[in-house]
């Protein structure tokens, strides 16, 4: 099967009757002919859409995977160009091939462009396609399947300081579903370090190295916390509201000033503390320190949130997390991730809700990758879903055009 997740994670052999295919073109006689080539090859499972605005809604449905889209680039409204761009913006996993009738340079740098923005391009195919173009790019899919390496490939240490000087640091933002009412919660922002020679580095491959210096661990708290709600600014200024989750490492919370410094943060930006939460690990909670306690509930005094992430992992208990002033309790992936499925991830789960509502304190569901997942966290009385099943993290760009999809399919 090539892919029967929200996921994304491509198998390097896979079956052509399950392939997932999206056809853009602003022909609906090119879009015919396409779904007969690919019909011919077993592939039925294939979604039209006669321009990009089409083609941006079925990539940013709930639970959207395409294995391959195929995409035109002469077309109205949204040409191929702003199509990949925007789909670049959206972090998409999926193999992209190009069909044109443009000239041989024009469709060349515009699969230089996929290249450069970070897509999974198979490469440019003359239009009409055939049985033998389609069969060339299978072959370059099963070539070139992702690796995912980002729990694996670790970053050199040499180079952390400059990830700062270099201004290497990038980050990327989540959506957040309130599950009640299906509006848009908000995002968690992530880091990520797009390292000049050696490519994009995830949190786990980075953050805990610089979380051992003292210096560095400072430098990314404010890195993270400066980007983050000059993002939530930008977007008020805009007209629109933005509420953002920033990922706080523990020794940030050893500083007594961190209230002071990220309300001056807001103030700067004109942003309101309640669109900002602050995320903790329970690993750090569950340690309990006075100066902890005394950092969270001057932050709560000033109106920001606070938030209990990768709840489950830790050791918190219904006495700890009673002494302290948060509001949010986050449950880690690794309990939600299959919850419908087994029967003791399941019983984590609803025991984190109960506590929660014990608590009074808002529930998160992070790491929801299916509908079954979602339909059994709706059931249990989870606030918020966040995860592929919704949406991939995007650029903030990406963003702002899935938002449009997701709020003109909430209307």
């Amino acid at each position: 099967m090539a892919n029967g997740t929200a996921g994304g994670e491509s198998a390097a052999i896979f079956d052509t009757a399950s392939l997932k295919v999206l056809v853009i073109d602003d022909q609906s006689h090119v879009r015919n002919w396409v779904r007969t080539v690919l019909k011919s090859a077993g592939v039925l499972n294939v979604t039209e859409a006669s321009n990009g605005g089409e083609g941006l809604a079925a990539v940013t449905q709930p639970g959207a995977w395409f294995d391959l889209i195929l995409c035109d680039l002469r077309m109205p409204e949204r040409d191929g160009i702003e199509t990949i761009r925007a789909f670049a913006a959206l972090g998409l996993e999926s193999a992209i091939a190009i069909m044109s009738v443009e000239e041989e340079r024009v469709v060349e740098t515009a699969g230089m462009l996929a290249e450069a923005q970070g897509l999974r391009l198979l490469g440019t195919v003359p239009k009409p396609l055939t049985p033998e173009k389609f069969e060339r790019l299978l072959k370059l899919m099963r070539e070139a399947a992702p690796q995912h390496q980002e729990d694996t490939k670790m970053a050199p240490e040499g180079d952390l300081t400059n990830a700062f000087i270099r201004q290497e640091l990038q980050l990327v933002y989540q959506p957040k579903i309130w599950m009640r009412t299906g509006k848009f919660a908000g995002v968690e922002s992530l880091v990520r370090w797009k390292h000049p020679a050696l490519g994009l580095f995830h949190p786990n491959s980075f953050v805990p190295l610089m979380e051992g210096s003292d210096e560095l661990s400072a430098s990314l708290t404010d890195f993270s916390l400066r980007e983050s709600i000059a993002c939530v600014g930008r977007w008020r200024e805009a007209g629109r509201d933005l509420r953002v989750a920033i990922n706080l490492s523990a020794r940030a919370f050893d500083r007594l000033d961190l209230p002071e410094r990220v309300n001056a943060m807001c103030l700067e930006h004109r942003v309101e503390p309640e669109c900002i939460t602050l995320e903790l690990t329970e690993t750090y909670v569950a340690r309990d320190a006075v100066r902890l306690i005394d950092v969270a509930t001057r932050l709560r005094l000033k109106g920001f949130t606070l938030s209990i992430d990768d709840f489950g992992t830790g050791q918190s208990g219904l006495s700890k997390l009673q002494k302290l002033p948060f509001n949010e309790l986050k449950i880690d992936r690794q309990f939600v991730n299959g919850c419908s499925q087994s029967t003791s991830q399941r019983s984590v789960v609803e025991a984190s809700l109960a506590l929660a509502r014990s608590l009074k304190m808002v529930s998160v569901a992070e790491g929801v990758q299916n509908r079954t997942d979602w339909d059994l966290l709706n059931e249990l009385g989870c606030d918020v879903m966040q995860g592929y099943f919704i949406a991939r993290p995007m650029s903030e760009e990406g963003l702002e055009a899935w938002a449009m999809q997701w709020t003109m399919r909430d209307k």
